[in-house]
């Protein structure tokens, strides 16, 4: 299972506009980058950790662009071209 405070900026963990499923996915993305800026993601890697559908994987995703944490770009079904904004 995702521990609750993975090694993710402490401003994600504090914002209270951000549910906390959505939160779970960006530290699982972060710490997939780790010293990266672009991060190529397929939905099976996600699911391995959590159990989540393509669908609301791209809505959690579109709501953290929304929110200026990362830009998304899905090339595929499934295969997503992330960019973490720091």
């Amino acid at each position: 299972m995702v521990r609750n405070n993975l090694e993710v900026p402490d401003k994600i963990w504090k914002d209270k506009r951000i549910k906390k499923e959505c939160k779970i996915i960006y530290s699982l993305i972060y710490s997939r980058g780790y010293d990266k800026t672009v991060i190529h993601l397929n939905i099976g890697e996600i699911q391995q950790d959590i159990k989540i559908k393509n669908k609301a994987l791209k809505k959690h995703l579109d709501n953290l662009q929304n929110f200026n944490y990362i830009n998304v770009k899905e090339y595929a079904t499934g295969l997503y071209m992330i960019h973490l904004l720091r």
